[in-house]
């Protein structure tokens, strides 16, 4: 059973991915958070409205906190767990959107607010 359902671009120039890992009861909408240039591409940073994490692009783990009814942030990473490992071809997935969405200006939005994603260009598919 695929973890990730579905993967998009977002305004801000990064992806949203819909995905439902272990422990969860249904699939949720995550952000992914920008990844400048020289930042480390080992794990990425991902949000929904109640949880925050990470997934690891060497070897696939998501580590997520337990759902917050008021929200997840910065400061619940300190509780996040391994939660999930997604197959090769997700993380396959994951990556060449990833490095699809690598621009110094991501972003298409009407207010004309440009993301630094140029980290993404540093990841390797293999």
């Amino acid at each position: 059973m695929n973890k990730i359902i579905n993967i998009e671009k977002n305004c801000m120039g990064t992806l949203d991915i819909n995905a439902k890992f272990k422990g969860m009861r249904k699939d949720q909408n995550f952000t992914v958070y920008p990844i400048s240039e020289g930042a480390s591409v080992e794990k990425i940073k991902i949000q929904s409205d109640t949880r925050i994490g990470y997934i690891n692009l060497e070897n696939g783990i998501v580590s997520l906190c337990k759902p917050v009814q008021s929200g997840a942030y910065n400061p619940h990473l300190m509780f996040v767990k391994d939660v999930d490992i997604l197959n090769k071809s997700e993380l396959a997935g994951l990556k060449f959107r990833l490095i699809q969405t690598a621009d110094k200006n991501a972003g298409d939005n009407f207010i004309h607010m440009t993301t630094d994603n140029l980290g993404a260009d540093q990841i390797s598919i293999f």
